[in-house]
């Protein structure tokens, strides 16, 4: 469980109010009640769904060809990144 802190325009607050007046319950809980019904569903994958998903991304595999054979090699990623980084960027007088 996560601990959520943040600010209610006065409306909103007020309705909420209201309601757990109404219902005999706690602004927070009519609040949290609220949100939970609100708050977007998230959507799980089946087997199926999951391997049509995986096969349109693998259509994408190879598809930019960057001219450098060695556009994978992660060593001379981190070699030219860190050359990038030490580098200031100001003109050499």
């Amino acid at each position: 469980m996560k601990t959520l802190t943040f600010q209610l325009p006065e409306e909103l607050w007020i309705a909420f109010e209201e309601i757990a007046a109404r219902e005999g319950r706690s602004a927070e809980a009519v609040s949290l009640e609220w949100l939970a019904k609100h708050a977007p569903k998230t959507h799980a994958l089946g087997q199926e769904e999951a391997e049509s998903a995986d096969e349109r991304f693998r259509r994408h595999f190879g598809v930019v060809n960057s001219g450098n054979p060695h556009s994978a090699d992660n060593e001379q990623i981190d070699t030219d990144l860190t050359k990038e980084y030490g580098d200031t960027h100001e003109e050499q007088a």
